[in-house]
């Protein structure tokens, strides 16, 4: 009879329970199947905030399952007819190990501070509270001072980070941590830096490029000159896509011989030269980065409405790395340094340095690009533009190239102190009001100089 009785409740919660939950928008599911087939097919339709199709999947957000997303990068990896679980190495074996190690120590000073009353405002109003999620720019357990460090030695500063090296940005959106822990801290500013991880692991930067390079005559490249160009230029033109770049010159036809006298044309004749060798997939993982970050940030602004517009939002531009196998002091000394960049370029046959650094000046001045583009779409978003900081410091220091690189993927400490520097101007906001790009190179040129010893 209890058993009979056990049975009824339990049939009797579950309807309960069913009837509850909000049922599924079959027809949400339906446009957004579609929206991923086109992505799919024309990833770079997706690209500019005006565009239709990144218009319509924004209407479906609530409709998109993070798994589609995981779907969509194993397609791209692995080809259509598998199945992939996050392959993030954050937290597992030695890396796993030193990231929780280190993330232990950060979160125990970040409660040393609010036990001594960090968070009064009367005694302490311009103390903030920083969220980080994040890569190893932000968390590299050893041998190199990350950004992370820099920032959580100033007094002002409370940093609660979940950052850890290795991580995929697709791995930190599907694991809700951060949500929980934004709810709890209630943090004054959140940084992301992510992305990285899921492009250079396992030789996966190799599905990202052509054997057939585009023939220099291509009409697309002549077009894609004057969109990096205009870029440069902090011009408000749309991204560029894979079969044209849609936008009109005329506005600025004369004054692109100026804009040529004011800009690195070395690099932009490299970052077009690196286009020749970008396939479709390429653009694919970039759209799909850009959506994971928009339901990073919108899920933010799920937990709490009311506070969202008032959370400094700051993400990461990386700097242009340089392939290389040359092995340097530390973690990398027992790695293979090399199997980020540069194996994959030479598994398609590019051996020229010069080649493989132009291809990977591309996809950073892309990615950056990328995300300075959704930033456009909310008042609260900051982006750190790192882009050519090392160059600038080699230079500045008659260093050869590469002698401020610690790696194929992270600049050296003094850079990053450079980089985090810049940062603290965001979030204790001391960039120029309306700003909201924010490039290391000039804040350096222009405030920085004199503080970093030589």
């Amino acid at each position: 009879m209890k058993k009979e009785l056990l049975f009824t409740f339990l049939m009797v919660f579950s309807i309960g329970f069913t009837i509850a939950q909000p049922l599924s928008n079959n027809k949400g599911s339906i446009e957004v199947n579609r929206l991923m087939d086109s992505l799919w097919i024309h990833p770079t339709s997706f690209m500019n905030s005006t565009d239709p199709n990144w218009i319509r999947l924004n209407q479906h957000l609530n409709d998109i399952d993070i798994l589609q997303l995981n779907e969509l990068i194993h397609a791209i990896y692995f080809g259509n007819n598998s199945f992939m679980l996050n392959k993030s190495r954050a937290n597992n074996g030695f890396i796993g190990t030193l990231n929780k190690t280190s993330e232990d120590k950060r979160l125990k000073e970040f409660h040393k501070k609010i036990r001594n009353g960090f968070r009064d405002k009367q005694k302490n109003p311009n103390n903030k509270i920083v969220l980080v999620k994040g890569d190893s720019w932000f968390e590299y357990p050893i041998f190199l001072k990350d950004i992370g460090d820099y920032l959580e030695k100033k007094p002002h500063l409370a940093l609660y980070s979940l950052a850890n090296g290795g991580d995929w940005i697709a791995n930190m959106i599907s694991n809700l941590q951060y949500e929980y822990d934004y709810i709890k801290i209630k943090p004054d500013v959140f940084i992301i830096s992510g992305g990285g991880n899921d492009m250079v692991g396992d030789y996966r930067l190799s599905n990202f490029i052509r054997l057939t390079p585009l023939p220099k005559d291509d009409p697309l490249l002549k077009n894609y000159r004057n969109y990096v160009l205009l870029r440069m230029m902090n011009k408000p033109v749309s991204v560029c896509s894979t079969q044209a770049c849609n936008f009109s010159i005329s506005a600025y036809k004369d004054s692109i011989p100026n804009f040529r006298n004011k800009i690195d044309t070395t690099l932009l004749e490299q970052i077009v030269r690196g286009r020749q060798y970008l396939n479709e997939n390429y653009y694919r993982f970039l759209v799909t980065i850009k959506l994971e970050y928009k339901i990073l940030f919108e899920s933010l602004r799920k937990i709490n409405p009311n506070r969202f517009d008032s959370i400094k939002i700051i993400t990461h531009g990386y700097d242009y790395a340089i392939p290389s196998y040359k092995k340097k002091f530390g973690i990398q000394m027992l790695m293979d340094n090399g199997v980020y960049l540069k194996e994959p370029l030479m598994m398609n046959g590019i051996n020229d340095p010069l080649l493989q650094q132009s291809i990977i000046k591309t996809i950073i001045f892309e990615m950056n690009e990328m995300l300075i583009e959704l930033g456009k779409e909310y008042d609260n978003v900051y982006h750190i533009d790192s882009r050519g900081i090392t160059a600038y410091f080699e230079n500045l220091k008659g260093r050869k190239q590469g002698s401020y690189w610690f790696d194929e993927l992270h600049p050296k400490s003094k850079i990053l102190r450079i980089i985090a520097s810049v940062y603290e101007d965001v979030i204790d906001s001391k960039t120029s009001k309306g700003k909201h790009v924010i490039n290391v190179v000039d804040t350096f040129s222009n405030t920085h100089a004199l503080k970093i010893k030589k």
